[in-house]
């Protein structure tokens, strides 16, 4: 009988794993495996956060060097630049209606809601400029 373990990752190594995602599909992916887990801190905890992206954000991505999150366009605002070869955090993004495809329109319904992927990146990975 085999047993299998998670190595429990470091704040590094989880960083690493998400700065290193490929593609939509694997940040999805990764997306759903941190909703399960913020899902269950709700749970456990309703004073964790008021819903899965205010968890992933608060309790997973947060830390003494990455305690602020925005968008591109959110720290352009405010006076800052990403830094070039920066790696954006991601959570996911409000829901939008997206179309069924035509093998897909039997059901009945022609659309439905599916939440995308929102890029953020934290005060670690921006420089003001007014440098």
């Amino acid at each position: 009988m085999e047993i299998v373990t998670e190595k429990k990752l470091t704040k590094e190594e989880f960083y690493q794993t998400i700065f290193t995602a490929k593609g939509m599909e694997q940040k999805r992916n990764i997306l759903k495996d941190l909703s399960t887990t913020a899902k269950l801190m709700l749970e456990l905890d309703p004073d964790s956060g008021n819903n899965v992206n205010d968890v992933i954000l608060n309790k997973m991505y947060k830390s003494n060097q990455h305690n602020e999150f925005n968008t591109f366009k959110g720290w352009k605002e405010k006076g800052f630049k990403v830094m070039t070869g920066q790696k954006a955090f991601f959570i996911w993004s409000k829901p939008r209606k997206v179309e069924k495809k035509n093998e897909d329109k039997e059901s009945g319904k022609d659309e439905y809601k599916m939440f995308g992927i929102a890029h953020l990146f934290s005060n670690s990975q921006v420089e003001s400029l007014k440098a």
